[in-house]
C-alpha cells in the first residue's frame, strides 16, 4: 500500500508543479454585440459566442500559449519513459480495486458529477437568489463542456491503447472512432475531474480550500492508473486540458467583457425573473 501511497503525492506535486496559474488579461477591444452583453441577463447566445471564442482559440495563439502547448507534449513523451514502471507499481493483485478512495476518483471524474455539482450549485443559486453561486454553475457546466470536446478530439485522432488490453505503450491506431479500447490518450475522466477542481478552486475563498479542492482530481488520476484504464502519460495532457480550460472559462467572465449576469438565466425569446433587483457580479 505504501507504494500506492507515493504515488498519490506524486500525483499531487507533479500537476501542482507542472500547472502553475498564469494570468490573462484581455488586451483587445469590446465589439459593440460584447459592449450590449454586459447589460442583458445570461442566455443561449452568450453561450454560443463564448463557445465561438473558445472553438478559435488556437487561431489566436501566441508564442506564450505554443510555449504551454510544447511543454505538455514534451512532458508527456518524457513521462512516457515512466509508464511501464508505474503499471508494474499499480497492477497486480489489485485489493482495492472496489475501495472508497479509487471508486470515488473514478465517480469524480465522470462527466455526469461536474454535471451534478454545477446542478447542485444552480439549484442552490435559484433558490437563495445567490448570483456567485448561479456563476459557478454555468462555469462548471461549460468548462465541462469544452474539456471534454478537446479531449474526444484528441483521444479519436491519437487512437492510443488501453493498458489493460496491451503491455505496448506505443500501441496507436489513429482515428478510431467506435472502439473504447483505443481511447486512451488523454484521460477523459482526468479532464473533467481537472475541469471541476479549477472551477471550484478558482471561486475557494482560502489558499487551503484552493489547494485541496485538486485532491479528488489527484484520486481520479490515481483511479484511472490503478484500474488499469490509463498510462502515467495519458494523465498529464488530460490533467492540462482541464485545468486550462476551467481557468479559460472563469477568466472570460472575470473580465469585463463577458461578465455574467444571472440574475436570470433564460433561453432566447423567454425571461423568468429570479431576483427582484439585477446585479451584475
Amino acid at each position: 500500500m505504501h507504494k500506492f501511497i507515493i504515488l498519490f503525492f506524486f500525483i499531487i506535486t507533479f500537476q501542482s508543479s507542472l500547472f502553475a496559474q498564469i494570468a490573462k488579461k484581455e488586451t483587445t477591444p469590446e465589439t459593440k454585440g460584447e459592449k450590449k452583453q454586459e447589460k442583458r441577463l445570461y442566455s443561449l447566445s452568450q453561450f454560443g459566442h463564448e463557445t465561438f471564442l473558445f472553438i478559435k482559440q488556437p487561431i489566436a495563439f501566441k508564442g506564450r500559449d505554443w510555449l504551454r502547448v510544447g511543454e505538455v507534449t514534451a512532458s508527456t513523451i518524457s513521462v512516457m519513459t515512466l509508464d511501464k514502471t508505474i503499471v508494474r507499481l499499480t497492477q497486480g493483485k489489485q485489493r482495492y480495486y472496489y475501495s472508497v478512495p479509487v471508486v470515488g476518483g473514478r465517480v469524480y471524474g465522470e462527466w455526469y458529477s461536474i454535471g451534478g455539482v454545477a446542478g447542485i450549485f444552480g439549484m442552490y443559486g435559484l433558490i437563495a437568489r445567490d448570483s456567485t453561486a448561479k456563476k459557478i454553475s454555468i462555469e462548471l457546466l461549460q468548462a465541462g463542456i469544452y474539456s471534454e470536446l478537446v479531449t474526444t478530439v484528441l483521444k479519436v485522432a491519437i487512437g492510443r491503447a488501453r493498458p489493460i488490453i496491451t503491455d505496448n505503450e506505443f500501441k496507436f491506431h489513429p482515428f478510431t472512432f467506435f472502439n473504447d479500447n483505443f481511447h486512451s490518450l488523454p484521460s477523459g475522466h482526468t479532464t473533467s475531474a481537472m475541469a471541476l477542481s479549477t472551477v471550484m478552486s478558482r471561486h475557494a475563498n482560502s489558499t487551503a480550500l484552493k489547494i485541496l479542492a485538486y485532491a479528488p482530481a489527484a484520486l481520479t488520476m490515481f483511479s484511472r492508473m490503478y484500474q488499469d484504464k490509463h498510462w502515467l502519460s495519458d494523465i498529464v495532457p488530460a490533467a492540462a486540458i482541464g485545468y486550462f480550460v476551467g481557468n479559460w472559462v472563469v477568466d472570460l467572465h472575470e473580465g469585463k467583457r463577458h461578465r455574467i449576469n444571472v440574475t436570470s438565466i433564460y433561453p432566447p425569446g423567454i425571461s423568468f425573473s429570479l431576483d427582484r433587483k439585477l446585479t451584475q457580479k
